[in-house]
Formats: structure tokens, sequence, C-alpha cells
């Protein structure tokens, strides 16, 4: 009886192995980046065969926001070489209804992130074309009826994700009050979709610069290229410390320095005795962007204020500090 019997042998505990638990952090995207991309795509599905519309009733909406690159590694069209920061960038957003989204991500061979990005450009594209002038602007278009200050921070507020260069042209137009904030000196709107010169000897090619503001006191004119509060003013990371400076900005930046050159070449063929103005080295800004959009790390701060910082003859401002500097204005005066 002093040997133990195997069948009562008494069995060893082993401890439980702990696991450690794998943490996946997951990118977020704001809500205003949602309802930018809601705005910007019409409310529809953005795949030319579908072309849904996306919002059932007054309270439903079925859209899906999915990701052109996918955040998981298992996910479609993920590719590790794609920065956390650009996957919850504009660019990387594409809205879907559920069925197309699930089609394209069960299919990533055949719906490429390069077939995405293009079929996003052209939804973008047909909805601008698409959209009558007439339903483009909330504000009169009575042609000598300016919009005040206040009428135009008002607008400004409701419609931020307004994606229609046509549209800010027409605002800015009619209350030439607004941009005239950027300017240190006492400055008028002194033209519109104005030519500065550049054409060929067969009356094309010409170049047509957004807005020209002129001085009260020297008629020295300031040249204004705009872009729209949806684009974007910084492109991918560069190195882990630093943001590129986005093809719309840079393209921006070279387009309203070759109407400072054009102009400056053709002053005195552009000059004449009903429209007399100064160009004596004329400065140049423009107009893009929404900083409390993009503008949500430190790393982004410091990249876009480098740069503008570096610009000579060139200022880059984007539309919340205009519309902030009116703001302060009617602060003010009130």
């Amino acid at each position: 009886m002093g040997i133990e019997s195997e069948e009562y042998k008494p069995i060893k505990m082993r401890k439980p192995t702990v696991r450690k638990a794998q943490v996946n952090i997951r990118p977020q995207i704001s809500a205003m980046q949602r309802q930018l991309l809601v705005h910007t795509s019409g409310s529809r599905c953005s795949l030319a065969n579908c072309r849904r519309e996306l919002a059932v009733g007054d309270n439903a909406f079925i859209g899906e926001v999915a990701q052109i690159e996918s955040f998981a590694e298992r996910g479609a069209r993920y590719n590790p070489e794609t920065p956390v920061e650009s996957l919850v960038s504009q660019d990387n957003l594409i809205l879907l209804c559920p069925t197309c989204h699930r089609l394209v991500d069960k299919q990533p061979e055949i719906y490429t992130a390069d077939w995405l990005r293009e079929a996003k450009l052209k939804h973008l594209k047909t909805l601008e074309a698409a959209i009558a002038p007439e339903q483009l602007f909330d504000f009169k278009l009575d042609e000598h009826t300016e919009v005040s200050l206040k009428e135009a921070v008002s607008i400004w507020e409701k419609n931020r994700h307004n994606a229609s260069e046509e549209f800010w042209q027409k605002l800015l137009t009619k209350s030439p009050a607004v941009l005239s904030q950027v300017f240190p000196n006492s400055s008028f709107q002194f033209g519109s979709k104005s030519y500065v010169g550049g054409k060929t000897l067969g009356n094309k090619k010409g170049n047509i610069v957004d807005f020209i503001y002129a001085s009260k006191h020297t008629d020295n004119v300031v040249m204004v290229e705009i872009k729209t509060p949806v684009k974007n003013l910084l492109g991918k990371k560069y190195r882990g410390n630093a943001y590129s400076i986005s093809d719309e900005l840079s393209g921006g930046i070279v387009q309203v320095l070759n109407y400072k050159e054009q102009l400056l070449k053709e002053y005195y063929k552009l000059k004449d005795d009903d429209s007399s103005f100064n160009a004596f080295s004329p400065k140049c800004v423009v107009l893009v962007g929404d900083l409390e959009r993009e503008m949500n790390d430190p790393i982004k701060i410091k990249s876009l204020e480098l740069f503008r910082g570096s610009l000579t003859g060139v200022q880059v401002i984007t539309y919340d500090e205009l519309f902030e500097k009116a703001k302060d204005v009617l602060a003010l005066v009130s």
C-alpha cells in the first residue's frame, strides 16, 4: 500500500498562461471630417455605376465612410508605407453605400487604391458640373446688392464645407469688405476675374486672376488667388517631424506669382485712362484651406507656419483666419 496507484496520482495543476493583450490603436475620424465628406460627396455613393442617394427621409442616413487604404493590417488595400496621419485625411476617405462598401473591400485586386481615388475625383467633378448656379448661392444674386460683412460671416459659418470655388468667388465679389481685412492699408476691390495679360497672337491662353485689390491712397495693387476651404494645406508626413506642402497650396502660390510676372510685363498695355492702377512690386495672396479642420497635430501646425514664414511676396491665409478677422471687426463696431 506504500506505492501510490497510477489511478490516484495527484494531478499537478499548471499555472494558467497569461497572454499579453495586443493593443491595436485605431486612428479616429473626426465628426467634422465625416460631415465634410458627406457634404462634398453630395450625400451620394461615390461610385459612378451607383450614385445612390444616402439620405433616407429626414432623419435616416445609410452612407458609410470607407477607407481607401485600410487602417488594419489585414484590411483591404493596406499599405504599410502610408503614415497613420494620412489614413485619416480626406484623401483616404470615400463615401459609399453599404453594398458598394462591401463590394470594394471584398475585391481589392479590382478596386485598388488608385481606382477608388480616381472614382472619387470623377464623382466630385460630376457633382460640381451638375449643380446649377442658382443652387449654389443662398444669398441675393442682384448684382447691385452687396453682402454685408455680418451676412458674409453668417454665410461662411453655414457653408464652410462648400467645395465650389465659384461659390466663394461669388461671395467675396459681393462682399469685398471680407478680403479687405487682409491688407494693412485701406483697400478696395479693383476687379474680380481680371485679365492680367499673357494672350497669344491667336487671342488665347490669357491669365485671369481671381481678385485684384488696390490701395485707396496709392492705387498699388494686391493680387488674390482663391481656392476653397476644403482644400488641404499639407500633404504627407515627411521623415517623422515635418509635413510636405499640398499640391493645391504650392500650385496656387506658383499660379499667383505667374500672374504677377505677367502683369509687370504688360503693365503699360493693361493700364489705361479708365482703369488707373499702379504695380509697384504687387503683393500676392493665396486664400485656401481651413485650419480648424486640418491642424490636428502640433507637427502640422509647425510645418505650415515654418513654410508661411519663409515666403516672401506671397501671403497664405486660410478661410477661418479670414472670417475670424471679419468677426473681430464686427465685434469692435458693435
